[in-house]
This record gives structure tokens, C-alpha cells and sequence, in this order.
């Protein structure tokens, strides 16, 4: 396992509760799974940035609760939506010898032939859906866009995996697209032209 994470149990029957954990530099979160059922719990915020810094956010985790070690994944992660702080985690529980799905970010990487002649990116989906066994959740996964002209999009049937693991979308959404440059001196000319037809009508009103 990637990260040892310490929790302790709390109480999730008031919300204001909730908000004084995370002052006191806390993030509530629940633990639960098949054989554990659920439990509000509370995490450290520098301790769980760690873990996420070292190992990812699909890595698998050593949560310590009450005595006792349990391997888990940060099955789903809520976000501040103006900070991007995290303000909530649920913990699930795995077998390492079940698979499971798992959301995984999409990394671009490479400059496209079509943006060296002025073409731009368009990302469309920032996340695949995989299944593999816990351990070979990848945290990232990355696609070259290095080929692609303008007018190229790249589709998930395009992407070869590079682990154990198997992509779940379906295979015709499109990840990234080379959409053609913007012709800006067009958009120059008529706001000339527009100017130039207010310019004209002003002086004639001036007469």
C-alpha cells in the first residue's frame, strides 16, 4: 500500500460539526464497505494531502481506524468549488483480489502537429472510467496528441492501455480535438467596417 492514513470516528449528526473539524484542520470523510459497513470518520487535511502528493488519488491507502488497518481507496472526493479545497472524502474499502472501477484523470501530453500550424486543443473528457484490480489503478493516464492535424479528434477506441486494466467508456467519445486557428483579421475587418459605417453616419448627422 501506498500511504498510511490515520481516522478517527465522529459524529455526523450535525452538519456544524462538520464545519469545526475542518477549522480545526480536520476533513470529515466516510469509511465503509462490504464488510465493515459505514462509518463517519475524520482525517487529518495535511496527512491526506500527503498521501495524495506521494502516491495519487486512486492509490491505495492504509487507513488506521480503531487499532486496525484497512486497505482503501478515495472512492469519491468533493471539492470547495471556488477553492478547490477538499471538503469531503468516501473511503471504500477493497479486496485486492476483486476488481474495481475507477475514475482516472487524463493527462495530454505532447504538441500536435495542427497546433504548430495555429490549431487549438479541445479537451472533451478529463476522466476515464477503468476496471482493474486495486493495485493496478493507474493515477494517471496519458494521452499523445503528438500525430494530430487539424481537424484530427482522438477517441477512446485510439487509446492502447499501458497497465492491467481495462477502459469502460464507450469507445467513440472523443477526448481531445484539433479545432482550426481563430482568423482574427476577419473579425479585425468588420469591426473596421462597423466603424467605419458609424464614423460615416455620425459626420452625416454632425451636417
Amino acid at each position: 500500500m501506498s500511504g498510511v492514513l490515520n481516522a478517527q470516528e465522529r459524529d455526523a449528526s450535525k452538519k456544524s460539526l462538520a464545519k469545526k473539524l475542518r477549522k480545526n484542520g480536520k476533513i470529515p470523510a466516510v469509511f465503509y464497505g462490504k464488510n465493515v459497513g459505514n462509518h463517519p470518520i475524520a482525517v487529518d487535511r495535511s496527512e491526506l494531502y500527503r498521501v495524495f502528493q506521494e502516491s495519487g488519488r486512486n492509490a491505495i491507502i492504509d487507513l488506521r481506524l480503531n487499532g486496525q488497518s484497512h486497505p482503501v481507496i478515495a472512492h469519491e472526493i468533493q471539492e470547495d468549488s471556488f477553492k478547490g479545497n477538499i471538503i469531503h472524502v468516501d473511503f471504500l474499502e477493497v479486496d485486492m483480489s476483486s476488481e474495481i472501477d475507477a475514475e482516472v484523470p487524463i493527462l495530454i501530453v505532447g504538441e500536435s502537429v495542427g497546433q504548430k500550424q495555429g490549431g487549438v486543443v479541445q479537451q472533451t473528457l478529463d476522466e476515464l472510467e477503468v476496471r482493474a484490480l486495486p493495485a493496478d489503478i493507474p493515477n494517471v493516464i496519458k494521452v499523445d496528441i503528438t500525430p494530430l492535424d487539424i481537424g484530427d479528434a482522438l477517441k477512446v477506441s485510439d487509446i492502447q492501455p499501458d497497465g492491467n486494466y481495462k477502459i469502460m467508456n464507450d469507445g467513440e467519445e472523443v477526448i481531445v480535438t484539433i479545432t482550426p486557428p481563430v482568423l482574427g483579421g476577419e473579425q479585425d475587418e468588420g469591426s473596421g467596417e462597423a466603424s467605419s459605417t458609424e464614423s460615416g453616419g455620425a459626420n452625416e448627422a454632425a451636417e
